[in-house]
C-alpha cells in the first residue's frame, strides 16, 4: 500500500511531464488557452511566445512549476526551450517515517532540495509524423546533508531524484506522434536517462499512447510505459503502471480538458 501510494502521486507528476495535447513538442499553447488532466499539469498560454505549467493537485507537498518559451527555429524545426523547477522535501520527509506511509527509514532528514531542469525542443512534421528531438540537462542543489543510503530504488523515481545524490543529470528523448483519423492519434516516445558517477546511472523508458479526441475540449488517453533501468541492486525491467498489490500491470486512463479564457 504504501508503494502504491507513493507511485501515484510521484508517477502522475512524471506521466505529466510530457502528455497533454502538444506538451511533449516544441509548439505552445495559443495565448489564454488552458490544459489539465486527471495526472496531467494545468498548462496555460500566457503569450504566443510563453506558456507555463504546474502540478496544482500535489503542489503543497512537491512545490513545482514550469515554463516554456518559444526559441527563433533552427534549421527547419520549430524550437523551443523549457525550464522547470521543483521542491520535494516536503513529500519525501512525509514518506521518511514508519507505517503505511513510509518509504524511507525514519532515521533520515531529507534537508531542502531544489530541482532545476533546462531543455531544448525541436519539433517538426517528418514524413507525416510529428517529431520532436529533446536534450537537456537536471541540477540537483542539496542545502545540508543528504544520506545516500536514502535514495528510493524504484522505476521512474531513482533516476530523476538520483540528480540529488549526484548533483546533476543529462536527458534526452524522441517522440513521434501520428494522427490516424480526425480523431485517433498515437504517440510514442523513447528518452534516456544519465546520472554519470552514480550507482545505477541510467534509465531508458519508452511510452506508447492511444488518445481519442472528442472536440478540442476534451479528450481520452490510454497506454503504457516500459522502463528498463540500472538501479544500486541491478538492472530491472517494469511495464507501468504497476499496481504492487495485484503485481501486474493495468494501462493507464488519463481524461484531458482544455479551453480559452474569455
Amino acid at each position: 500500500m504504501k508503494k502504491l501510494i507513493f507511485y501515484i502521486i510521484l508517477s502522475s507528476i512524471v506521466f505529466g511531464e510530457t502528455r497533454n495535447w502538444d506538451s511533449h513538442s516544441a509548439y505552445l499553447l495559443h495565448q489564454k488557452r488552458w490544459e489539465m488532466g486527471l495526472f496531467q499539469p494545468f498548462r496555460y498560454g500566457y503569450s504566443e511566445s510563453i506558456e507555463y505549467s504546474v502540478h496544482p493537485l500535489w503542489f503543497f507537498i512537491i512545490p513545482n512549476f514550469t515554463l516554456k518559451k518559444s526559441q527563433n527555429p533552427i534549421y527547419a524545426f520549430t524550437t523551443a526551450s523549457r525550464y522547470k523547477i521543483f521542491y520535494p522535501t516536503p513529500l519525501l520527509n512525509m514518506v521518511a517515517k514508519d507505517g503505511t506511509l513510509g518509504i524511507i527509514a525514519p532515521d533520515f532528514q531529507i534537508p531542502p532540495m531544489l530541482g532545476l531542469s533546462a531543455s531544448l525542443l525541436l519539433s517538426r512534421d517528418i514524413a507525416g509524423f510529428n517529431t520532436t528531438i529533446t536534450s537537456g540537462i537536471d541540477l540537483g542543489l542539496v542545502m545540508g546533508e543528504l544520506d545516500k543510503r536514502s535514495t528510493i530504488d524504484l522505476p521512474l523515481i531513482y533516476h530523476r531524484l538520483g540528480i540529488f545524490y549526484n548533483g546533476y543529470g543529462i536527458h534526452v528523448g524522441l517522440d513521434v506522434q501520428k494522427s490516424v483519423t480526425t480523431n485517433l492519434s498515437l504517440l510514442t516516445d523513447f528518452d534516456v536517462r544519465f546520472l554519470p558517477g552514480l550507482k545505477g546511472n541510467n534509465s531508458v523508458e519508452s511510452k506508447f499512447l492511444v488518445a481519442w479526441k472528442k472536440s478540442g475540449r476534451f479528450r481520452i488517453v490510454t497506454g503504457c510505459k516500459l522502463v528498463v533501468g540500472d538501479y544500486p541492486f541491478g538492472t530491472e525491467m517494469r511495464l507501468l503502471p504497476y499496481i504492487p498489490m495485484l503485481e501486474k500491470w493495468v494501462p493507464i486512463i488519463e481524461f484531458q480538458w482544455a479551453g480559452n479564457k474569455s
